[in-house]
């Protein structure tokens, strides 16, 4: 049987290659989710339509998210 040649540690910085893109998609995720609630609650406070805004522009912060995760992974 044909061995493999033994695989090379990975150094640190091709772990901070990869964990880079990682990091930043999680930030993302969360920053547009925050963004869509602190939107919708203030637009609550505003109008005084509470819970209403917060619901919408949670539910659009979601969306954002999951859609930045699928761009980033998608390429």
């Amino acid at each position: 049987m044909d061995e493999q040649p033994p695989r090379k540690a990975s150094t640190l910085a091709e772990t901070v290659r990869t964990l880079g893109p990682l990091t930043s998609v999680g930030i993302s995720f969360v920053l547009a989710i925050v963004m869509g609630a602190g939107i919708g609650l203030a637009l609550d406070k505003w109008l005084g339509s509470s819970p209403w805004g917060f619901l919408a522009f949670f539910a659009i912060g979601v969306a954002a998210g999951i859609l930045n995760v699928y761009r980033a992974f998608g390429r």
